[in-house]
């Protein structure tokens, strides 16, 4: 039997904590400071670290959220019922696409990179 959209896309953000060795159980925190590019059509918004929280325990609840970027220029809050999200293995990054916002005109997409390593 092949997997509803919504199981894909928990899949996706399950296989990303994985990698990242981030329990499911404790990832909405403010722990998780990740490497983030967000695009609008063609043109790179912004690429940044920031502290990213995950939730697939629940489906109607909001799965990603972005905790320290600005909400009223971008979108910051993501829903496996709403958006795409896919696992790129190779790369090691989560990306999460969305063809309608109440932000911008055009469509967007974010890429999470692994851990992001804060060498200072």
């Amino acid at each position: 039997m092949a997997l509803s959209k919504e199981e894909k896309n928990r899949e996706a953000i399950n296989s990303f904590l994985k990698n990242n060795d981030i329990d499911h159980n404790t990832a909405m925190g403010y722990d998780n400071k990740l490497e983030t590019r967000y695009y609008v059509g063609d043109s790179r918004k912004f690429a940044e670290e920031t502290r990213i929280g995950f939730n697939i325990i629940g489906t109607s609840d909001i799965n990603v959220i972005f905790h320290e970027i600005n909400d009223i220029e971008f979108e910051t809050a993501f829903k496996i019922t709403e958006q795409m999200f896919s696992y790129d293995e190779d790369n090691e990054t989560l990306i999460i696409t969305g063809d309608t916002s109440k932000k911008h005109n055009d469509a967007y997409k974010i890429i999470i990179s692994s851990i992001y390593l804060d060498l200072s």
